[in-house]
């Protein structure tokens, strides 16, 4: 089943560059984001439970582990983004000429392109090590020091960059942990037919908590600089978003992550309590990652069912890829 995948997978990449055009092209975007975002995240979680020695790791490690292995996937997923830089951001196109300022020589095609593939490289090659057997705090410890820049820069590269314009500090770092948030959220559904034992379920409720809590905070205190530092091109960005966009993050992605908050606050969840807090953490990460991505592009929008379309398709190929992983993984304990 992972070769039919992955032949599936790489068939519809190709045809995509090839004849797919900007539309279809803008579609593959934010839904590579979403499993990329997913898949990283879930090796994040993974190196933090095991650094922490967290009792709440033992019945989400055969998923995290799954998605951790699940990386070469996204090499495929990545194919039209990477041949099509010119079509999907602006600073790219040939009628924008060179880039001026600090970020003339990151923002170059091929050096684009040069850095998706070390990411992602490394990204399998450390989700390859750390979902071997046994404790790995050591390997843990050093994953998290290559994941986080790493993935900062990737958020930066294939999500802001979209904007030129767009220097924000903490965006990067809060696209990264809304992916351990979904990461983990995914995990714990995944994991229904092993819920934690009871020394454990503390650490995975405070875990969901602190996540939701965090990403919050992200989010107030990047507008709040934005909004204190009065830089146009900066505010510019958010105005865009609050414009037709606008109902995405007020309507759905802050209300997901709001009562998300609110359920996970009182200890002691019930196995509807913890599945509901999952599934909302989930909607404001897909809500709030299409709010971020698609103001910027430079196209015109496509339909919502094509985005829903390609998401799916996209998905349904990881997750086939994940669950022949899971297979091959013992039950958890």
């Amino acid at each position: 089943m992972k070769a039919i995948a992955g032949l599936a997978l790489a068939l519809a990449a190709g045809l995509t560059t090839v004849f797919g055009g900007p539309t279809l092209l803008e579609a593959w975007l934010p839904a590579f984001l979403l499993w990329t975002q997913l898949a990283v995240g879930s090796l994040g979680v993974l190196a933090i439970g095991h650094l922490l020695r967290e009792d709440w790791l033992a019945p989400i490690r055969p998923p995290l582990e799954a998605a951790a292995h699940s990386l070469p996937v996204l090499a495929l997923m990545a194919i039209p983004v990477l041949l099509a830089v010119e079509t999907l951001y602006p600073w790219a196109a040939p009628e924008a000429g060179p880039q001026q300022g600090p970020r003339t020589l990151l923002l170059e095609p091929l050096a684009f392109r040069l850095r998706a593939i070390g990411y992602l490289l490394l990204w399998a090659v450390l989700g390859r090590a750390l979902a071997r057997p046994g404790r790995h705090q050591r390997l843990s410890a050093l994953t998290l020091t290559l994941l986080i820049p790493s993935a900062v820069l990737a958020a930066h590269d294939w999500v802001l960059s979209r904007d030129p314009a767009w220097f924000a500090s903490l965006q990067g770092f809060a696209i990264w942990v809304e992916g351990l948030a979904g990461a983990l959220a995914l995990a714990i559904l995944a994991a229904q037919q092993a819920p934690p034992r009871a020394e454990g379920l503390p650490g995975l409720e405070r875990a969901l908590l602190t996540l939701a809590l965090t990403v919050l905070w992200l989010w107030f205190t990047q507008f709040i600089v934005v909004w204190m530092a009065d830089r146009p091109e900066e505010a510019d960005w958010y105005l865009r978003r609050l414009g037709d966009w606008g109902w995405v993050q007020l309507g759905v992605a802050l209300p997901a992550l709001l009562l998300a908050i609110a359920l996970a606050a009182p200890p002691d969840h019930g196995r509807w309590r913890m599945s509901a807090v999952c599934l909302l953490l989930l909607a404001q990460h897909v809500a709030h990652l299409w709010w971020v991505v698609r103001p910027d592009a430079p196209s015109a929008a496509p339909p919502p069912w094509l985005d829903l379309l390609v998401a799916g398709g996209l998905g349904f190929a990881w997750v086939v890829w994940w669950d022949a992983e899971h297979r091959r993984r013992p039950a958890a304990a």
